[in-house]
């Protein structure tokens, strides 16, 4: 292939490429010779990717119509319906699937995922949740905040604690409010 063709083939393809029109074999393709380094391919794809933003950033931004959030959360929710909830292998419990339960605990709220073997406890800033036996193995992992037990060790977002069965667990608190998901096994 002479130069000029070849080129002019890669500065074509690189601005279909920046607007999304390939279709998935050229655009393997495509990227496959970026990725070998072709110097014409990667020296379009720059030009053309520079000129795209150019165009989205000369555009004046529009707020889209109110009953746009609507059609795309009613689709939403009509496909998350839809979808099977349960195979042979795997069950899926959607966010508003099971309620928050509020406990007769100040500032602690439950939200059970399966049964009662798993599940996710909110506390609000400043709550305490009171000492308890542990009757079965409790799994801890904190999503969100940090949570602090009665000698002083905090769990922050991101850590796991487990509390073996039989085990008595002192009251713990929280500053900053947090989210913990359960799970207590055999």
């Amino acid at each position: 292939m002479n130069s000029d063709k070849h080129l002019e083939e890669c500065r074509s393809t690189a601005a279909l490429y920046v607007l999304g029109g390939l279709e998935v074999q050229e655009t393997e393709r495509f990227e496959a010779r970026l990725k070998s380094g072709c110097p014409l391919c990667t020296a379009a794809l720059s030009e053309f990717a520079e000129i795209g933003d150019q165009l989205a950033m000369s555009v004046p931004a529009q707020a889209p119509p109110p009953s746009l959030r609507e059609r795309v959360l009613a689709r939403a929710t009509e496909a998350a319906t839809k979808a099977p909830r349960q195979t042979e292998h795997m069950t899926i419990v959607r966010g508003n699937d099971s309620p928050w339960i509020h406990l007769p605990i100040k500032g602690v709220d439950v939200r059970q995922l399966l049964g009662d073997k798993t599940l996710l406890v909110r506390m609000q800033a400043g709550a305490v949740y009171p000492g308890h036996e542990h009757a079965q193995n409790e799994q801890c992992y904190v999503l969100e905040g940090s949570v602090t037990d009665s000698s002083g060790i905090t769990a922050y977002a991101g850590d796991f604690v487990c509390m073996a069965a039989g085990s008595t667990h002192e009251p713990i608190h929280t500053e900053t409010g947090c989210v913990l998901l359960i799970a207590y096994t055999a």
